[in-house]
């Protein structure tokens, strides 16, 4: 059965898991209606201008509890459905959930599958059938894969991979198996999703971030969304500079956001490419064809211009004071 036409309420003051929630519902259909609601009061005012097919309640809130709203919802619209949640699981408040004839009462914590499962279940709503990861070609493949490579290669990172909008990994360019690269995406794809909207809708002008850093005792890690489809992501030491990492990321995703957007076999790289790619791998030489003062004035000018743009209008100069851009970086352009 489709999800169109199917409308869910999530009632939760808990405004991240809300919205954590939500992005987790895009797997369950992509005509499913979300709305989102921090407590019983805005629930219930949404609630009395449409109807909603399903809604999922905290139960402990501010003012009305998540059970005092479902019975209100109850006696409202006998046929609504809900789903109430708590961290604090009790016999008692198990045996209320079920007088009040909730469709399903969960502790938390839950894992996210669980939840699109029983959220599936109550909208009788079938799992869709797994497609292919990311419906590349053979070429393609390649093609993000030797990318893949360059970034992790010019920023020393341990991994480089490309996710899907659903969590999973399309393409991964990593040394060794240290890291759990599965559970790594579904936990930054999942956060990251609801997290850029949300800052974006708050000061970016309802434009998402694309950019999110994480910063951690043992390592570090860049992700960069592409659009609402998939994510770059760069796990390094924390001793590099993320203004260094962040650099190649946006050039990289450029390139990677060309392929997937290509319905053919890439084109062959330029010249001019395929010397670029070289002095990202490699970080020794610059183009055999200019001056080697020429070709660095000409790379540094280029840094300058996207420092300013990266960096809130700072320039190059202070970029690299502020240690936003190191030495590692210019060495990595030919000047070292």
């Amino acid at each position: 059965m489709e999800s169109a036409g199917k409308r869910v309420l999530i009632v939760d003051d808990d405004v991240e898991l809300a919205a954590l929630l939500r992005q987790a519902l895009k797997d369950v259909g992509d005509n499913l209606e979300i709305q989102l609601a921090r407590d019983a009061d805005e629930a219930l005012a949404k609630t009395s201008k449409r109807a909603f097919d399903l809604v999922v309640t905290d139960i402990k809130m501010a003012g009305l509890s998540g059970l005092q709203l479902v019975e209100i919802l109850r006696q409202l619209d006998p046929t609504i459905k809900t789903i109430a949640m708590t961290a604090y699981s009790s016999a008692e408040v198990e045996r209320q959930a079920r007088a009040l004839n909730v469709y399903r009462y969960i502790a938390k914590p839950f894992t996210i599958e669980e939840f699109r499962r029983i959220v599936r279940e109550a909208l009788a709503v079938e799992k869709p059938t797994p497609a292919r990861p990311a419906g590349l070609s053979a070429a393609q493949r390649t093609a993000i894969e030797e990318h893949l490579m360059s970034l992790r290669a010019s920023t020393q990172a341990h991994v480089a991979f490309l996710a899907n909008a659903r969590g999973r990994p399309v393409c991964v360019d990593s040394p060794s198996n240290e890291l759990n690269i599965a559970g790594l995406c579904n936990a930054l794809v999942t956060s990251n999703a609801s997290l850029a909207t949300e800052v974006g809708r708050v000061v970016g002008h309802g434009q998402p971030f694309t950019l999110s850093y994480h910063g951690g005792p043992d390592y570090s890690i860049c992700s960069y969304g592409m659009g609402a489809d998939h994510l770059l992501v760069t796990v390094f030491d924390r001793e590099i500079r993320v203004g260094q990492v962040w650099y190649y990321m946006k050039d990289v995703a450029s390139h990677i956001q060309a392929i997937l957007e290509s319905e053919e076999r890439p084109a062959e790289r330029t010249a001019a490419e395929e010397v670029a790619i070289e002095v990202k791998i490699e970080a020794e030489v610059l183009p055999q064809e200019a001056e080697p003062a020429e070709a660095a004035l000409d790379l540094l000018e280029e840094a300058a211009v996207e420092a300013g743009r990266d960096f809130g209008g700072l320039s190059f100069a202070e970029a690299m004071e502020k240690g936003l851009l190191g030495e590692e970086f210019l060495q990595a352009l030919g000047e070292g």
